[in-house]
């Protein structure tokens, strides 16, 4: 659902859009490249992501080893699907109204900030969302 919004806001806004964006800062300077690739490759990561988030809580859950550890996993996992999402959106959105070729550095910036704030919000989400990790019990003898 969550992907599909965002394809939905991509495509609502994609006649503001530049066709190239900035994808890479770094020593060499600014890399572009296309805005829709980049948007898709977000897509497909932030899938996969879910996915294995997915599966893996189905596992855990099913199997009856919901600890602390396993539950940490799937919020990261979780998480880091909703960040990849916020590093398309903020980095591509960040370009609306500028000049076809007129995108610079700052929305790359934008996209790394987005990512922190979208996996903060989202682990804290899934944090209070799922059950209680169980303290796993170590044998001390």
């Amino acid at each position: 659902m969550s992907i599909a919004l965002t394809l939905l806001a991509y495509w609502l806004a994609s006649p503001w859009i530049p066709d190239h964006v900035a994808i890479h800062v770094g020593p060499d300077g600014v890399g572009y490249g296309s805005a829709l690739r980049m948007f898709v490759t977000c897509c497909i990561i932030a899938t996969v992501a879910f996915i294995v988030g997915g599966v893996t809580a189905r596992g855990f859950f099913v199997s009856g080893h919901w600890y602390q550890i396993e539950k940490s996993i799937v919020v990261c996992t979780e998480s880091f699907a909703y960040a990849v999402l916020g590093v398309g959106l903020g980095s591509v959105m960040s370009t609306i109204g500028q000049e076809p070729n007129g995108s610079n550095a700052q929305s790359a910036g934008i996209g790394l900030l987005s990512f922190v704030l979208v996996f903060i919000v989202f682990a804290t989400v899934y944090v209070l969302a799922l059950p209680k990790g169980r303290l796993e019990e170590l044998d001390t003898a």
